[in-house]
């Protein structure tokens, strides 16, 4: 019976490790690259019908880009996105 308890609660652990490692995706907010290099700032969020981010918009190089919501993660002060500046180039 202990074990069931145990078990339980270990997955709810995990659950709520999950739910933190998410990056919080809002508009206004600083992505960088992995390197650190600056991109600028998140100008619109686009979403699915759930209310998930699917990408971000941000004016890079005098243009609009945008970038996938998969490609980024919490960063130190901000996003990072997993892609390169000539990744962004590209776009």
């Amino acid at each position: 019976m202990k074990y069931i308890f145990a078990l339980a609660a270990a997955l709810s652990f995990s659950s709520l490790a999950v739910a933190q490692d998410a990056p919080v995706i809002k508009a206004r907010t600083m992505v960088k690259t992995a390197d650190g290099v600056r991109i600028g700032f998140i100008d619109r969020v686009y979403a699915n019908a759930e209310g998930a981010a699917t990408s971000v918009q941000i004016i890079y190089r005098g243009r609009f880009v945008s970038i996938p919501a998969a490609t980024l993660s919490s960063g130190e002060k901000g996003l990072v996105t997993s892609l390169t500046a000539d990744d962004l180039k590209k776009l």
